[in-house]
């Protein structure tokens, strides 16, 4: 790919900078010559090339270095509640099969697109911030007949994305404030609620890279980064759907991690209907009878499960969660049994057994 070539010309960067082998981040030689030359070849990434070009309330990328060390390097990796894939994104190196899922439709979709159509998704989402804009956007993306014919097709998965609708997703995903973005369906033309959000003006402007990007810039912009993602992608399966849709470990067995972040318990009234089931207990249960099988993690607050014979690590989030900074400090990992012990000094004297 001609983007890898151009990195690795590449004098500076405006950004933290990690270096990897070029075998690991999946990018394949243009002519199989040059294949040894290149398993030994170093390439610089910025450090927000492993994350992903949006911002998603909830992401446990500040503590995805613990986790992997917890997880160790399995065979097969599974993160059925992705959101971000802050977690993925973060892996040391990539498992022989990864599993992704989420049952938001839209995110499921994007990480399709990126995976598939990078290009495409960049063009799309190359826009400068508008509030008119983010509103019509928002109405034509949350169309019942629309939001119908995408959720069929996402079905199948091998379907590679609608490139428009991931465009037009991410780029209103950095532009608005808060939570509600596509999460309400158009309903008519006299509805004019969502006309109330204005996209951020605080600042030189959100867009795409948290602020507006320089497509230039030194050379690398937003689409290198989409270049990245849909290479480090490239062999991870992107389902959507129930969580449960993404549990099958057969392949790798015991060398599974699964690393599961479904909605805490206190607050899913902010993610499902009345009447619905409790998620998070059906993972804690699916969790209690699988934890010989794989090695687990399970996300949630203190006191949330209980899962006798499991590792507790808290730690502590820097930014506040559901619109509150009440809980920053509630927040804990539960590891299954079979999970490794944490090296990290300044984290393992916070660990405990129930």
């Amino acid at each position: 790919m001609q983007w890898a070539d151009d990195l690795t010309k590449q004098e500076t960067l405006n950004s933290k900078k990690h270096e990897f082998p070029i075998f690991l981040l999946g990018i394949r030689p243009r002519h199989p010559a040059h294949h040894l030359a290149m398993t030994s070849t170093q390439v610089f990434v910025p450090e927000k090339y492993r994350m992903a070009p949006y911002p998603y309330f909830g992401g446990k990328r500040s503590i995805a270095p613990e986790v992997w060390e917890r997880l160790g390097s399995p065979i097969q990796y599974i993160e059925p509640f992705c959101g971000s894939a802050a977690v993925l994104l973060a892996a040391p190196e990539p498992a022989s099969l990864e599993v992704i899922g989420d049952m938001n439709f839209f995110i499921a979709n994007f990480w399709r697109c990126i995976k598939f159509q990078p290009e495409a998704t960049y063009e799309w989402q190359d826009y400068p911030v508008s509030h008119v804009d983010l509103d019509a956007r928002h109405r034509w993306l949350t169309d019942p007949n629309r939001t119908a014919n995408l959720l069929e097709r996402l079905r199948d998965p091998e379907w590679k994305g609608d490139a428009q609708i991931a465009g037009w997703w991410v780029w209103g995903q950095c532009c608005w404030i808060g939570s509600g973005w596509c999460e309400k369906e158009f309903q008519s033309d006299r509805d004019n609620s969502m006309l109330g959000k204005v996209p951020h003006v605080s600042d030189a402007g959100r867009g795409v890279l948290g602020k507006v990007p320089h497509v230039s810039d030194a050379g690398r912009g937003v689409l290198d980064w989409f270049r990245f993602l849909a290479s480090r992608l490239e062999k991870v399966r992107v389902i959507h759907g129930d969580w449960t849709r993404c549990l099958n470990h057969h392949y790798a067995g015991d060398n599974t991690a699964i690393f599961f972040d479904p909605p805490y318990i206190a607050f899913e009234k902010l993610y499902h209907k009345d009447g619905q089931r409790p998620v998070a207990a059906e993972v804690a249960l699916w969790c209690a009878e699988h934890e010989s099988e794989a090695r687990i993690a399970l996300c949630g607050l203190k006191g949330d499960y209980d899962l006798p014979g499991w590792t507790i690590m808290p730690w502590t989030r820097a930014r506040p969660t559901y619109n509150s900074f009440k809980t920053t400090e509630d927040e804990a990992i539960w590891f299954s049994p079979s999970c490794h012990k944490l090296k990290t000094h300044n984290q393992s004297a916070f660990d405990f057994k129930l």
